[in-house]
């Protein structure tokens, strides 16, 4: 599928089509009227001369009755003159000639009076009223079209020399004034699950203010009805705690008076049923703080002591502190929290029956969880971190772990990895949270 064109480069493309067409348009233009100038100045000029000629020619010529053609010497093969003549007496017989005067055979007698074209050639034929003497200015040069030709080119040279700085200024002009759209789209990218800020309407023009005011509006529902999607989980998991709690308690009471009776298997199932309900009440409930945007800190927060502290307390992994590491972060320190110990329980619930963890922290802002469970399938590994996915695998869980993960992840600006086998190893899994160092002010 072929990428469409971008506006910029059809209005870029369109503006310099139209500013060319519109130049040659002009440019024809001109050369016409430029053609119809020069045509009447050059046949003034013929005239003028025809107008001196004609009474000097007669004044020299020798007596009417010789019937000699005199033609004038020293004008033979002149390529520099711009027309040759010739004179006629009353009666029509040629007298004088210059040589530049196409042969006398293909000239008409008599001439039409006024001007008119001669095998191609402009030419003018006037009678002097009194004595009868006739002149015929023929042009013999190239001289009007030489000049029209040099008009056109001066016109039009131009426009070959220009031609890409105006599809240079027409590029960038259309790229500024494309500039609000720009920005415009950017602020619709930023926008989406954990960022439903209002778009600015102010300061659009005015063919995208509506538009604006369109998205901002529609950003203004979603929210809504996403602040009353997530209000309603939370609520949901948070008022399921208590039931579900007592109802474990009952159950776990119940199996401690049955003992040894066949009714236990059945009350174990119900304890398996309630532990796994509640495990999802909590995931839900993290999940809907989550969302509401919870994750990012405005101030950057030292996670390390906070990362020893819940180790410590799990009290089942092995911890590498590698030389550099900075977890100085802008993470909320309970959403640390819950992505560490999300991570934890994904390498203990898939790790095998005794897993080995292994809590990396560094180099730079780097925190890993590793497990020695077996190798994870490279499709399932592009599944994991999307809700209510799990891999193959026959372990409890509710697939909502590392969706908590990923979300605290890019809530943060990090970026989380998922690595099967480990690095230098044959088999196990390996979760890899990093994030972006921010420079300092």
């Amino acid at each position: 599928m072929t990428r469409p064109l971008s506006i910029t480069l059809r209005l870029s493309l369109l503006l310099g089509l139209s500013t060319l067409l519109l130049w040659l348009g002009a440019a024809a233009i001109a050369v016409l009227v430029l053609k119809h100038e020069l045509t009447e100045t050059f046949d003034d000029a013929l005239r003028q001369s025809a107008l001196r000629l004609l009474p000097l020619a007669v004044h020299e010529l020798r007596e009417p009755d010789e019937d000699d053609e005199y033609r004038v010497p020293g004008l033979e093969g002149r390529d520099s003159a711009n027309f040759g003549y010739l004179i006629r007496d009353p009666r029509g017989r040629t007298r004088l000639v210059s040589g530049d005067v196409p042969p006398t055979s293909s000239i008409p007698s008599p001439a039409p009076e006024g001007f008119f074209d001669l095998d191609g050639r402009r030419a003018l034929s006037l009678t002097d009223p009194r004595r009868g003497y006739s002149i015929l200015l023929v042009e013999t040069g190239s001289h009007r079209q030489d000049v029209l030709f040099d008009a056109a080119r001066a016109l039009l040279l131009p426009l070959a020399a220009l031609l890409p700085l105006i599809a240079l200024g027409i590029w960038a002009t259309v790229r500024f004034a494309m500039r609000p759209l720009g920005r415009l789209r950017n602020e619709i990218a930023e926008r989406g699950g954990g960022n439903l800020k209002a778009i600015p309407t102010d300061g659009h023009p005015r063919e995208l203010a509506p538009i604006a005011e369109e998205i901002a509006s529609l950003l203004s529902r979603l929210r809504a009805a996403l602040d009353a999607e997530r209000s309603f989980s939370a609520m949901s998991a948070h008022e399921l705690r208590t039931p579900i709690a007592g109802a474990l308690a009952q159950v776990q009471q119940l199996r401690a008076e049955l003992g040894d009776l066949p009714q236990d298997a059945r009350a174990q199932s119900v304890e398996d049923a309630l532990k796994s309900l509640a495990t999802l009440s909590e995931k839900l409930l993290q999940l809907a703080r989550l969302e509401s945007g919870f994750a990012r800190a405005e101030t950057p927060t030292d996670l390390l002591p906070v990362l020893k502290l819940l180790l410590r307390e799990a009290g089942d992994c092995k911890f590498d502190l590698r030389e550099g590491a900075d977890l100085t972060l802008f993470v909320n320190p309970d959403a640390f929290s819950i992505l560490l110990s999300n991570l934890l329980q994904n390498a203990r619930k898939h790790g095998g029956v005794s897993p080995e963890i292994t809590v990396i922290a560094g180099p730079g802002k780097r925190l890993s969880v590793a497990n020695s469970g077996p190798v994870v399938a490279p499709e399932t590994l592009e599944k994991l971190g999307r809700k209510f996915v799990r891999g193959d695998t026959t372990a409890r869980g509710t697939g909502l772990g590392l969706a908590l993960v990923k979300t605290i992840a890019e809530q943060t600006g990090g970026k989380v990895t998922f690595l099967s086998p480990r690095p230098g190893h044959t088999g196990g899994f390996e979760a890899v949270v990093t994030w972006p160092v921010v420079p300092r002010s």
